[in-house]
């Protein structure tokens, strides 16, 4: 996006740059037959977008709605619109009531007591998602449960979340036991039931008016183990040179005009040379990179995934190191299997004691396996996790462990219990 963004510049600031409609070019410099490259850039960058987020409603609009639904006096309606849209990404409200207080009357020459601001927030805590409004994580859980049909089981969740907060979160199943003397099941009960709340009520909705998507920069497909790779781009017009802007140099006998034409021109043919070399320049480096992970890109196996670095690739296509960072910095690859970031596919070697050279994702494979495959009662400890990697012939420290759970989002012990 930022390069047609680039490209729509140069071309309304410099006349001598035009745009044809179509071309298409096939590049043969690779010797391997396993890899074939095509640069096809009529391709619509809207049929590759993947979109993440499709909500186009905002919370503060979608609230805003259901007040409509309401019977307010204006001065309730335009205190409650005010705390809408004081709400933060996540939907809660996090300054106190006397700061906003002083906002309407400071702000606004508007006295509104601290009594009016909270039963303003009340309302809003009774509006869909619920748990909007709320002052922090255990505020908006308790909101969503008392927007809930009475039971038991949500009576005790409650209270719970207000009495035994710390302990409910960091899954101190023993001391909520000996605090409030409640049977397992019923506990057990409570976490489901709160582990299926929304606590960010906010997530559903766009946070602008605009979407998000991921637009692939590189397209690869496998046909009987021949490698495609395409080059999207977001215009079926390609750059050129305005012909009439020559025709003018040739034809004018003003110096100044000359001038002025020959550096327009120029400027367009060292702006359309430099795309073009960007292209080839992805190309190359993009080949190499599947060439060295054909296996991978064959069935999408991460354990299958060679140690690479950008060194490697710059040994290859001998290139500077630096070039192939801003070559795969921030790209995506679209394959049949996934869409994901090129940086991905680079990873530092880990030789095991026969001498085999794997991946360090395998490693971490093999840690997300484990701790998938544990007992929830009672976890694996970070030492415990890398004794078994050990016996996988995976010899590494503790702290490496910890480093690798933490890439993968995955917790502490402590935190992964669960009552079964």
């Amino acid at each position: 996006l930022s390069l047609n963004n680039r490209i729509q510049e140069e071309l309304e600031s410099n006349p001598a740059l035009d745009e044809e409609e179509d071309l298409s070019i096939e590049d043969s410099e690779s010797n391997d037959d396993n890899i074939n490259y095509k640069y096809r850039q009529n391709r619509q960058i809207d049929d590759t977008s993947i979109p993440i987020q499709a909500a186009e409603e905002t919370l503060q609009d979608h609230l805003k709605k259901q007040l409509l639904l309401l019977t307010l006096s204006d001065h309730k309606k335009f205190i409650i619109e005010y705390l809408i849209d004081s709400l933060n990404e996540n939907g809660w409200l996090n300054r106190d009531v006397f700061s906003i207080s002083d906002d309407f009357l400071i702000n606004l020459n508007m006295n509104v007591s601290e009594l009016e601001i909270e039963e303003s927030l009340s309302t809003i805590q009774t509006l869909e998602p619920y748990g909007v409004g709320a002052r922090d994580l255990r505020d908006c859980l308790i909101i969503q449960l008392n927007n809930q049909k009475s039971n038991s089981t949500v009576s005790l969740a409650k209270e719970i979340l207000q009495k035994e907060y710390d302990r409910f979160t960091k899954k101190n199943f023993e001391g909520i036991y000996s605090s409030m003397n409640i049977a397992e099941e019923d506990l057990k009960k409570v976490y489901k039931l709160v582990e299926n709340l929304n606590p960010f009520p906010a997530s559903n909705f766009s946070i602008g008016t605009q979407n998000s998507y991921i637009y692939p920069d590189f397209i690869i497909s496998n046909n009987d183990d021949k490698f495609n790779i395409i080059l999207p781009k977001s215009s079926n017009k390609q750059l050129k040179v305005n012909p009439r802007y020559k025709k003018m140099l040739d034809e004018s006998d003003d110096s100044t005009t000359k001038q002025f034409l020959k550096e327009k021109i120029d400027g367009a043919t060292w702006f359309k040379n430099a795309i073009i070399q960007r292209d080839k320049t992805m190309l190359k480096v993009m080949s190499a990179i599947v060439n060295i992970q054909k296996n991978y890109f064959k069935s999408g196996d991460e354990n299958k995934l060679i140690p690479m670095k950008l060194a490697d690739i710059a040994s290859i296509v001998q290139m500077d190191v630096s070039t192939i960072s801003r070559v795969t910095n921030s790209k995506y690859v679209e394959t049949f299997f996934d869409i994901f970031l090129l940086k991905d596919l680079f990873s530092q070697a880990y030789t095991k004691q026969n001498g085999q050279k794997v991946s360090t994702k395998s490693i971490k494979n093999k840690l997300k396996e484990l701790i998938k495959n544990e007992d929830k009662k009672s976890p694996y400890t970070d030492e415990k996790l890398c004794n078994l990697l050990g016996e996988n012939e995976y010899h590494i420290a503790r702290r490496t462990v910890a480093k690798y759970r933490e890439e993968l989002g995955l917790q502490t012990a402590k935190y992964r219990r669960e009552l079964l």
